[in-house]
This record gives C-alpha cells, structure tokens and sequence, in this order.
C-alpha cells in the first residue's frame, strides 16, 4: 500500500533539498505534470521504479555543469553531501507536518494527478487532495506578481490555452471534491 505519509517520506528522504516539506512534497505528488506520479488502485504511485540516485546525482550533475562552464565549485558543493541531509533521517515526521507552500504553484493540469482522483481513491489520498487543494487553488486565484509578469510574456493564445487548461482542470477538481474545494480552497 502507497499511503500519503509513506509516499512523501520517500520523496523527502531522496530529496530533502527539493522537497523538505509535506506541502511541496504533495505538489509534486499530485500536482506538478510530470513528475511521474500517477493513480493505480486507489492510491497514487511513481510510474517507474526509482533510480536510487536522490537529490546527491542532481547536485553532482550541477556541479559537472558548473565545472564545464569554467565556473568555480566550493568544497562544500564537491563533498558529496546535500545541503538538507540533516533532513532525512525527519522524513517521516516531516512529511506528517503541515508548513507553507513557499512558492508559486505549477500551472494548474487537466493530466495531473490532483485533478483525476478516481473513484475508489483510498480516503487519505483523497484528504491529500483537498490538503493540497486549500493551498493551490487561493494561488492560482491570486497569483503572485512573479506569476503575472510571466503571464504577461505570454502570446494571447498561450494565455488562452493555460487559462483554459486551468478552468477545464477546476472543473474536474470541482466535479470530484464539490464545490467548497473551490470556494474555500478545499476546506
């Protein structure tokens, strides 16, 4: 079984530095398209198997392209450890506790999994929805002045299709959850 907590804990522990909290740990479960997440019998899972490699390969792989670049590379970024491993061994706590987003959320998706809860959803995944719900829909209605000024670089049909695409995926999300999930964020 792919419990909520079992889910973000793993994600937290192979990438404290990206995902330290149960927040952005849930976004990127169920909202960011993508992130190879998906629904299998009621509980949402990664699509492939992990590749073991955690958040060291991604800095290791930065550093390589730093290094490339002619860019000067600090010891500290070269001696094999992320900048949040002290978070790990709390992954289980942290992905219990609640905290901000602290960030702009990812555009709103008909494909995500956040707005494809199937039917026999266990409850928790479905309570893991209208948690992140409460905290991206507000967002999406009040973007941040970085979100508009990136919006305002978008061609008229460019903003025709991700304003489309986030009233098609609040629809869903509204048909799925009921209309509180909008109207107060999903609580």
């Amino acid at each position: 079984m792919a419990s909520v907590d079992r889910t973000l804990a793993e994600l937290i522990r192979a990438f404290p530095c990206s995902y330290p909290t149960r927040p952005l740990a849930l976004h990127q479960v169920l909202v960011v398209l993508g992130a190879g997440y998906e629904w299998q019998g009621g509980e949402v899972v990664q699509r492939f198997d992990s590749d073991e490699l955690g958040c060291l390969a991604v800095h290791n792989q930065q550093i390589r392209h730093l290094r490339e670049r002619g860019a000067e590379v600090t010891q500290e970024r070269v001696d094999g450890t992320c900048p949040a491993e002290h978070l790990r061994p709390l992954a289980a706590e942290l992905a219990r506790t609640p905290a901000p987003l602290g960030r702009d959320p990812y555009p709103a998706s008909t494909l995500a999994p956040l707005f494809n809860i199937p039917q026999d959803a266990a409850a928790d995944w479905v309570e893991a929805a209208r948690e992140i719900a409460s905290v991206v829909v507000p967002l999406w209605a009040d973007p941040s002045d970085y979100e508009l000024a990136t919006r305002s670089s978008f061609t008229p049909g460019q903003r025709a299709y991700v304003d489309g695409e986030r009233d098609r995926a609040l629809r869903l999300l509204e048909l799925r959850l009921g209309p509180q999930a909008l109207s107060d964020g999903g609580r």
